[in-house]
């Protein structure tokens, strides 16, 4: 293959509509806050919450990919690479969840602080001041890091220097420490202390599970609107989806699991902390959404994605990747809502503002640092092996 083959330049469409959505959505963000700013500050937080998953979990598949020294996913490494390079952008999107903080998170009443005695007995962690400095360290910690990844894999794009791929691999040990400590503790921070009595050591896992999951499902969406973009097979190949759809299917039973271990331990000890949780989850129309997610995030996603046919389909894995993304939403949704709306599901204008402004957004920074470079990690010394990858699988048309 010649070298030029190494360059892709195809730039990717829809960026000014995604722009044009988070514009959008930041009006109706503003009119839901005036309606009701308690409501609005729930509903950014879970649209917040579910793209920094795809974002947290992107940066995951990359430095994974450098630890195993991966080959077969280096074409597509470059659509993550980008994806978490947005993460020193979500810390701008942050700003309205600091500005509502106390609206969220209600240990941070001084009422409770000075009343609640199980407040109080945390108060060593959940204290404003700490809890500042904690998400100040999240942020500076994943931008650093993904700019980083992404900055040396496009120097290497230039360079052809193979020195780089090790030293990406040493930073990518260094980097999953980094990120198991800072994702568990974030989710611990935002999502778990919404509910300050309550408490899982297996929340943070459970959020991490998501989040793989989510990125997994934009990566196939993405790579499959690249390779219809570029005509190019030969660098999204066939194979690539079969093993991508492999890790999202292994993964989404991975998140079964965390989840149903969370519940079954809970179920168990039956501590009344613990138990109140899922109190909230069963009451009014939250105990559909509680029906719901084991049947539609997990059940009929297994049955489909079993299918070596459909992990081989462009089309039929991304419809399986839409309606998985899409139930991604909904569990985040889940963990959130119910501690603000106990009585039932409520979804209303501030969660449509929500996420097409951190969507919209989100998707325009993500496209436009796409297009400003080479699509395919160019100078990546696996590069050859993965354009000629084959995973073994022996199809129809090999007969």
């Amino acid at each position: 293959m010649s070298k030029d083959n190494y360059r892709l330049n195809v730039k990717l469409g829809g960026g000014p509509i995604f722009l044009g959505a988070g514009v959008l959505g930041a009006v109706l963000c503003v009119v839901s806050y005036v309606q009701n700013p308690r409501d609005f500050f729930a509903s950014y937080l879970t649209a917040f919450a579910f793209f920094l998953a795809i974002a947290l979990g992107s940066f995951f598949f990359v430095f994974v990919q450098h630890l195993a020294r991966s080959a077969w996913s280096v074409t597509v490494r470059r659509i993550s690479e980008t994806v978490a390079a947005n993460l020193p952008w979500m810390a701008l999107l942050f700003i309205p969840i600091v500005v509502g903080a106390h609206y969220l998170l209600p240990w941070l009443d001084p009422h409770m602080r000075a009343t609640d005695r199980l407040v109080q007995m945390k108060a060593p962690y959940l204290n404003q001041t700490f809890l500042w400095i904690r998400a100040a360290a999240y942020f500076i910690i994943w931008s650093v890091l993904s700019l980083y990844f992404l900055n040396t894999s496009r120097k290497q794009d230039e360079s052809k220097d193979p020195a780089l791929t090790t030293q990406m691999g040493k930073v990518a040990a260094a980097a999953a420490i980094l990120f198991t400590l800072t994702q568990t503790f974030w989710a611990f921070d935002w999502i778990m202390s919404l509910d300050p009595h309550w408490f899982s050591t297996m929340f943070g896992v459970y959020y991490f599970a998501g989040s793989v999951v989510a990125q997994y499902c934009f990566l196939i969406l993405i790579s499959a609107a690249l390779r219809g973009k570029t005509g190019r097979k030969d660098i999204y190949r066939t194979d690539h989806f079969h093993d991508a759809g492999k890790l999202l299917f292994g993964h989404n039973v991975f998140w079964t699991y965390i989840g149903f271990s969370q519940f079954f331990l809970i179920w168990y000890a039956n501590i009344p902390e613990e138990t109140l949780f899922f109190l909230h989850r069963s009451a009014g129309s939250w105990k559909v959404v509680s029906l719901m997610l084991p049947w539609c995030h997990f059940a009929i996603p297994f049955l489909y994605l079993m299918s070596w046919h459909v992990k081989r389909n462009i089309v039929a894995i991304c419809i399986g990747c839409a309606w998985l993304l899409t139930m991604c939403y909904i569990d985040i949704f889940w963990l959130i809502q119910p501690n603000f709306h106990h009585e039932g599901v409520h979804f209303g204008l501030s969660d449509i503002g929500s996420i097409l402004a951190v969507g919209g957004f989100f998707l325009f920074l993500f496209i436009r640092r796409l297009n400003s470079a080479n699509l395919i990690p160019a100078g990546d010394p696996r590069l050859p092996d993965c354009l000629t990858y084959d995973n073994g699988v022996i199809t129809n048309e090999q007969h």
